[in-house]
């Protein structure tokens, strides 16, 4: 039944039956459809978004034919499309009862399920779908996926575009989608295996080299996502967001210069985009350019001033130069923007740490460290500062909390061996040496930049002479 209204919606003769029916409507006169007519009308106006013509016509249809199961699961189509679940169930649980092998009673039933939150009921549904479906299953299960991906359900999602693939290994719509719902699903492996298998049948899609360089990018494979959005870019020049990110790659790679270049090229198309110049600000600021780097920041926050990350670059800028009133001043408007951002803490810290102002630095500190418990750099920066304070026993509590989280970090471990030999706690400090050395022995002399007098401990220098003798 399906199939023939199928083949009469992709006639020609569908547009003479649409134009009809709308100078029917027009001239509120009656005329006469047959089933498979109304159905291709309806799709029609559906597919136009014309709900309004859609509807008309379901119910113009069933004054003609109001026996017509097909029509009926036409209406209950409509009725979910409107949003309008209950009314649609209804009629699908009559029509479940005349045509119980209709497939596509089942797969509105478990679309509607899926929108009351019943998702074991409505996959019940779509396999019943699956059993009474006589076309091509791999487009079945293709459209199950989409529906159960749209409803947040992904990785139920992911197992039926599996079996869509299994099915049709080439339908490239299959492998797009399981792609994407792969990496949002963060299996990494699965969603290049799907993109590349993608590319394998059509390796000019620059949509999907760039949805592969996203990816690439993420996981930290840089030099692999610069090539996949180079591929993106030479399938269509005018690509300006795959010029984008790969400016982003570049500069993730360590690349500025490069990086600098890309953003510079991006920007002559799209000249009022904060971010680049906040990004290019970034890669200039790497390449301690610092006045270029300000220059942009600025350029961003003309553009936005509402770009939280173009004040704390600002701001790091000023503290570097030794400006530390300004860069204050700064770093408190990016975080009025975002105060859920530890870095920004992090700088606020410091900054205030430089200008003695302890309070207003170690509340900055505690955001930090509560915000990004596993970042080294908060909980040194914190123990460092009461260190410089006097407060040597706080710095050893800081540094000890910081050890619980972030196991074996050869950088804490360092510095607390420094303070407990500096508060002649000789037995404590060789065991965290003794961690730190098993973590990275060829970090050991920064323990002597810290506390130059461990060079003549007896303790501190048979460990470094023991676990010498295990690295070379």
């Amino acid at each position: 039944m399906e199939e023939d209204s199928r083949d009469f919606y992709d006639n020609e003769e569908i547009g003479e039956a649409v134009k009809r029916f709308e100078r029917m409507m027009k001239a509120n006169q009656v005329d006469y459809f047959d089933v498979f007519e109304v159905e291709g009308i309806v799709d029609y106006f559906l597919d136009e978004g014309q709900m309004t013509m859609a509807n008309q016509a379901i119910e113009n249809g069933l004054k003609i034919h109001p026996s017509s199961i097909t029509l009926q699961i036409k209406k209950a189509q409509l009725l979910l499309v409107d949003g309008k679940v209950e009314e649609s169930l209804s009629i699908i649980r009559v029509a479940e009862l005349i045509e119980e092998s209709n497939s596509d009673i089942y797969l509105i039933k478990g679309s509607a399920l899926i929108m009351q939150g019943f998702v074991d009921e409505a996959i019940t549904a779509y396999e019943h779908a699956i059993s009474h479906n006589y076309e091509e299953e791999d487009e079945l299960l293709y459209n199950i996926g989409i529906t159960l991906g749209q409803a947040g359900e992904i990785q139920k999602a992911i197992t039926f575009l599996e079996r869509a693939h299994t099915f049709n290994p080439k339908n490239e719509q299959v492998l797009y989608e399981l792609a994407y719902y792969c990496d949002k699903d963060n299996q990494d492996d699965k969603s290049i295996l799907y993109y590349n298998r993608y590319l394998d049948i059509d390796p000019f899609n620059p949509s999907v080299w760039y949805n592969l360089g996203i990816t690439f990018n993420r996981i930290g494979q840089h030099d692999k996502a610069i090539e996949a959005y180079d591929f993106s870019i030479t399938l269509n020049d005018e690509f300006e967001q795959a010029l984008f990110n790969k400016a982003n790659a570049l500069s993730n790679n360590g690349q500025h210069e490069e990086a600098v270049e890309c953003y510079l090229e991006y920007l002559k198309t799209d000249k009022d985009n904060d971010d680049a110049y906040c990004y290019l600000g970034e890669c200039y600021l790497n390449l301690d350019r610092y006045n270029e780097a300000l220059v942009n920041y600025r350029k961003a926050i003309r553009l936005n001033k509402n770009n939280a990350n173009a004040w704390y670059g600002s701001s790091l800028i000023m503290w570097i130069e030794n400006n530390l009133t300004e860069s204050q001043s700064l770093i408190k408007k990016a975080l009025k923007l975002d105060d859920t951002n530890p870095d920004y803490w992090l700088m606020y810290g410091k900054i205030n740490h430089e200008l003695d102002l302890f309070d207003q630095a170690e509340s900055a500190f505690d955001m930090a460290t509560s915000l990004d418990p596993d970042n080294r750099e908060c909980w040194i920066s914190y123990a460092e500062m009461q260190y410089d304070r006097g407060l040597l026993q706080q710095a050893i509590d800081i540094l000890k909390k910081a050890n619980q989280i972030i196991v074996d970090d050869s950088n804490i471990n360092y510095r607390l061996t420094a303070f407990l030999l500096e508060n002649n706690e000789e037995r404590s400090a060789t065991d965290y040496f003794e961690i730190a050395l098993k973590a990275d022995f060829n970090s050991y002399r920064d323990l002597f930049d810290y506390y130059p007098q461990a060079q003549q401990n007896e303790s501190i220098k048979q460990l470094i002479k023991e676990y010498q003798s295990t690295n070379f």
